[in-house]
């Protein structure tokens, strides 16, 4: 079975997180875990029939024993792939080695196009009041974090570790997305665990609501454009330095992403920042700070990072 988002990022209370001990130890640990999240596994944008197989495949594992129902039960009652899938950026994760999808996350958006008007979080958690955050778009949720349980073996890295460390690879991929769909809103419905987790980083979700039931006691949360922006800056030498890494390779190789862009009815390629970003590494180079990188991307647009 996989681990959901909150299991897996719990991980990282614990003392011995290689994530935090690696940022506060050293630079052996950093370059180690940068290899891994770069060379050893990579991030894609999921834009292929197969992509979509991998991706029923990673939650099956969660829904299948959670739920108690087979695969074909899920995928007939629309757990496994639905209508939300497709006005969603879908992120996979993949070992190189063995070419095998391990794991992955959706980032699901709202503009004035799109055929579904509200989040999950509004229609499937029951969370009220908070209409107001939601009407400037585009607008987005972060949901269905999975990671597959048969992970190989690292030679750095514990069990523990390894899942701490993929699980925050899949999370930079919401921040790749960030920078290609300026969002106004950010939301995602989580345990007090994870928001704390994230505030270690300096990404301050914002409270918005009282537990409800969704898969068990959660809590809804939103950051805005401006505060994601001065996150991302404060993380020079952990996932910035991924971010960084896998928005220069998207510069290096873009056909597949414009091409998903092309097909996606509710994306102009207008509303994508790519070509801004290039130009920027073309500009500064490929060594550019993650926080030049995000006032020279975000301040064009008006936000005072």
């Amino acid at each position: 079975m996989a681990l959901n988002v909150n299991k897996l990022l719990a991980i990282c209370n614990k003392k011995n997180s290689i994530l935090f001990q690696g940022y506060y130890q050293g630079s052996v640990v950093q370059e180690k875990a940068f290899h891994l999240l770069t060379e050893e596994y990579t991030i894609v944008l999921v834009t292929s029939p197969e992509h979509l197989q991998a991706v029923k495949d990673i939650r099956a594992e969660v829904f299948v024993p959670r739920l108690e129902m087979s695969f074909e039960e899920l995928e007939a009652r629309d757990f496994l792939i639905n209508r939300d899938d497709e006005q969603s950026f879908i992120y996979l994760l993949q070992h190189k080695a063995t070419e095998e999808y391990v794991g992955s996350i959706r980032v699901i958006f709202i503009n004035e196009k799109t055929p579904i008007q509200i989040i999950p979080m509004q229609r499937d958690g029951k969370v009220q009041g908070i209409e107001d955050l939601t009407q400037k778009r585009p607008i987005c949720e972060i949901s269905r974090l999975s990671l597959i349980k048969s992970l190989p073996e690292h030679q750095d890295f514990s069990m523990s570790q390894l899942r701490t460390l993929l699980s925050m690879s899949l999370m930079s991929a919401t921040r790749i997305n960030f920078f290609l769909y300026h969002y106004a809103n950010i939301f995602a419905i989580m345990e007090h665990s994870l928001h704390r987790i994230l505030k270690r980083q300096s990404v301050a979700f914002k409270p918005i609501g009282d537990a409800v039931d969704y898969y068990g006691a959660r809590f809804p949360f939103v950051i805005n454009q401006k505060d994601l922006a001065i996150a991302i800056e404060k993380t020079e030498e952990s996932m910035g330095k991924v971010t960084k890494y896998y928005l220069r390779e998207l510069c290096k190789n873009s056909k597949s992403f414009w091409d998903f862009i092309d097909n996606n009815p509710y994306i102009e390629r207008s509303d994508i920042h790519l070509d801004k970003i290039c130009q920027i590494f073309k500009e500064y180079g490929e060594n550019i700070s993650i926080e030049r990188l995000v006032r020279e991307t975000f301040n064009e647009h008006g936000v005072k990072a």
